[in-house]
């Protein structure tokens, strides 16, 4: 999916799912807090998992289980969670969601590590921010290699009622795993159902 297809469906699922709905834009005056606020996180989450991922103190093992606590701080995952879902968490049982609800986290976290160790240790460069609706902002960042094109990441940051800013998205290279893995699971419920995704999740999460 190119960069561009990328926000374009970012840009279409705000206005469609519930689960990333959006507000009235804001007054002008709030627009450069919002965007310095929403650098700095991206910033300050990129610093804290760089730090967990390269502690040569820890097992591989013990890196991901401080990287997962990183992400579990910086990501808003209980609004990813029900994105992913889409439309099958209607028909879903309470033992079906408290499942999935348990499992999640784990799942996709790990995968998120994956993501991270291309950027690990590179220096980050922020090449545009803007606002996204009334409570969101795109960073895009850029992280500069020795060898082959720099590696560029977005940064979905929402700024929560709570007033705490989380990241919904993150897109590297283009991929944003949140609308990749909501087409994934719709797909692989349609054909196997509930149970084989959360057998699925649970393996893959391991």
């Amino acid at each position: 999916m190119s960069r561009v297809r990328v926000f374009a469906a970012l840009l279409a699922a705000s206005a469609v799912s519930p689960a990333i709905a959006q507000e009235t834009q804001p007054p002008a005056e709030v627009e450069v807090s919002a965007v310095d606020g929403a650098v700095d996180f991206a910033k300050n989450l990129t610093a804290n998992a760089t730090a967990v991922l390269t502690d040569e103190t820890k097992s591989e093992d013990e890196k991901l289980e401080a990287f997962r606590g990183v992400l579990a701080d910086g990501m808003a995952l209980d609004i990813i969670g029900k994105f992913m879902l889409g439309d099958t968490r209607k028909s879903m049982s309470d033992d079906q969601l408290s499942r999935y609800d348990e499992i999640f986290p784990q799942y996709i976290t790990k995968l998120y590590a994956e993501q991270f160790q291309e950027i690990v240790g590179k220096p980050l460069e922020v090449v545009e921010a803007k606002e996204l609706g009334a409570r969101d902002v795109i960073v895009r960042t850029k992280f500069d290699r020795k060898e082959g094109s720099p590696i560029m990441v977005d940064w979905r940051v929402r700024k929560l009622r709570s007033g705490d800013r989380k990241a919904i998205d993150i897109i590297v290279s283009g991929v944003s795993i949140m609308l990749v893995k909501r087409e994934e699971f719709s797909s692989f419920v349609a054909t196997n159902g509930v149970d084989e995704l959360l057998g699925r999740l649970e393996s893959e999460a391991a």
